[in-house]
């Protein structure tokens, strides 16, 4: 073999080491019995994503994702930085995801089990006030008090999250279709100190449907007159009507 050979051969080698290497389950209940690995792609990181299934269970995919899907500002619609809850956790339900990402191999394990904003602690994982002096996080409020909101003095704030939504009201009529609602509050704690108000709907409404009404009849237009009974004298005519309309 020659050196050129071995240097291509080390180059490859080297190259195949330093990729990325992150958990890859899909929609699993329990983070820490996934075992099965990628390599992510150069662009790519380490990522994580929960969602709330019941009260005290989630789903979670572990994978490689896109540097962009990252991106707070994305399209996403999901909260960066912080979950529905502590991993095996009997905290509140919440009406909202977690997506998180991370750069070191298999790293994603430790992502969306961050303490709500409301313990005000630090996220352990950053350097809250060195980012602060480099990039003067503490300005975004909304971003600053899920990852620093004790070194921003942040941790009066309170954003309002949905409490659980009643049973369905009984149905607007007696019979055939009508309308049901239910509702929730932002209560689960209610906003305070200029948190974020709940996002999204309070009162639902759907089609319920009961039995059909009863008809009542109607009498229909009288017929014409009949002919007389008799050629000549008193006799009698008759007209008709149905109880038909309906």
């Amino acid at each position: 073999m020659t050196r050129y050979t071995c240097f291509v051969v080390l180059a490859a080698f080297l190259k195949w080491t330093s990729a990325l290497q992150c958990y890859d389950c899909h929609n699993v209940t329990d983070v820490h019995a996934c075992s099965q690995m990628l390599t992510c792609a150069a662009n790519e990181v380490c990522y994580m994503g929960s969602t709330a299934l019941t009260n005290t269970e989630w789903t979670y995919t572990l994978t490689c994702k896109d540097n962009l899907h990252c991106n707070p500002l994305g399209s996403t619609g999901a909260v960066i930085g912080r979950s529905v809850g502590n991993i095996g956790s009997s905290t509140t339900k919440r009406d909202v995801a977690c997506h998180e990402c991370c750069s070191t191999s298999l790293c994603s394990k430790a992502l969306c089990n961050n303490p709500r904003p409301a313990t005000s602690t630090d996220d352990q994982s950053v350097d809250c006030a060195k980012i602060h002096s480099l990039f003067n996080v503490c300005a975004d409020i909304q971003r600053a008090k899920l990852v620093c909101p004790r070194i921003c003095n942040l941790c009066n704030i309170v954003d309002g999250h949905w409490n659980w939504r009643s049973s369905w009201d009984i149905c607007d009529v007696t019979c055939a279709n009508g309308t049901q609602t239910r509702q929730r509050t932002c209560t689960d704690p209610e906003p305070q100190n200029g948190g974020l108000n709940c996002v999204g709907v309070e009162i639902e409404s759907q089609t319920c449907s009961l039995d059909s009404c009863p008809i009542h009849g109607g009498w229909c237009l009288w017929s014409p007159w009949g002919s007389c009974s008799v050629p000549c004298d008193v006799g009698m005519q008759r007209r008709d009507r149905s109880c038909s309309n309906p």
